[in-house]
């Protein structure tokens, strides 16, 4: 059976999902629309290295971008690698999903490789869940990169998460994970895009259920603090190439709990003085016995107003397995 092209069987992004909608219920506003025509970006000449494919990648992208009157994204090293691991995941394996082999999320995988924004995934690769060997040395044809990113912007609604996901206005970064598989054209790729509104002290990466957990940072302008939300997944298991094709979109977890500053309702308020917030919160999903929740993967974020829209959004998300 011939490789599928991954372009045509790439799952919807995440970023549509309901899921990641304000704690407020605030709905979103409407993409703005098309600005005028992509500047051109001249192809490179030959086969690329993988750093070269990964510029030229975030030059297409900016490209697009710019088209819609948005501002241009900078490389993220940390989220690339986030999307290395599940590019080559991808190709070893034989499929396209946003969930991996080992069970992860796109939330777990930047978390895991040192994120600590938020980041939201466009994923694609092989749709036949045969086995093949990941080119150690990979060279990449700049038509097939291109190929890509058209079939991302080509994507009309109601199935267009993908785009809408390139051209998000709050936005900042963006990191690439690009592999192929030994001896074939195809190009698998993890697109991470990532928004870096403020800095966070160190989160735990496990930590025993009901345990108590100091959050604070520091939210930059242009955004503005809003609050620290809760969520929790099942702790991840593997997974077979067969039923990850199946499994279509992912939706990012929504917060069990929100904790916001003073005079807003809420089970605690969070302290802010000036950019800087903190407020000590225990690990679990139960309100009156933290020690009798739920283990798993807990999701800390921290959300805020950013320049673009109404809504409140995610600007950090990370993981901690919670035992």
């Amino acid at each position: 059976m011939r490789p599928v092209l991954s372009a045509l069987v790439f799952a919807a992004v995440l970023c549509s999902c309901s899921a990641q909608r304000s704690p407020a219920g605030v709905k979103p506003p409407a993409s703005r629309d098309h600005t005028g025509p992509a500047r051109t970006v001249e192809r490179p000449k030959g086969l690329l290295t993988l750093e070269q494919a990964e510029k030229y990648m975030l030059e297409l992208v900016n490209r697009d971008r710019e088209a819609e009157g948005v501002a241009a994204v900078e490389w993220d090293p940390i989220a690339a690698a986030a999307g290395m691991r599940h590019a080559r995941d991808m190709v070893t394996r034989g499929f396209t999903a946003h969930i991996g082999t080992d069970g992860s999320v796109p939330e777990l995988r930047y978390t895991e490789a040192g994120g600590v924004h938020m980041s939201q995934e466009n994923a694609g690769c092989f749709a036949d869940a045969k086995g093949r060997e990941v080119d150690p040395e990979p060279r990449f044809d700049p038509a097939m990169i291109e190929k890509v990113e058209a079939a991302f912007m080509a994507e009309k609604p109601p199935h267009d998460g993908h785009r809408k996901n390139i051209l998000k206005r709050w936005h900042t970064h963006v990191g690439v994970g690009l592999a192929k598989a030994r001896g074939l054209d195809i190009v698998c790729l993890a697109q991470e895009f990532t928004d870096q509104y403020g800095s966070y002290a160190d989160a735990p990466r496990e930590a025993k259920l009901g345990q108590k957990l100091v959050v604070s940072g520091k939210v930059i302008a242009p955004a503005r603090f809003v609050g620290v939300g809760l969520s929790r997944i099942d702790t991840p298991t593997a997974k077979e190439p067969t039923h990850l094709l199946r499994t279509g979109s992912y939706a990012i977890p929504a917060p069990f709990v929100t904790y916001f500053p003073q005079g807003f309702v809420t089970p605690k308020p969070v302290t802010v003085r000036g950019d800087q917030f903190e407020i000590e919160i225990p690990l679990s999903d139960s309100k009156s016995a933290p020690a009798a929740g739920r283990r798993g993967v807990y999701g800390l974020s921290i959300w805020a107003e950013v320049p673009g829209t109404k809504d409140f959004v995610m600007v950090s998300l990370r993981t901690i397995r919670v035992k």
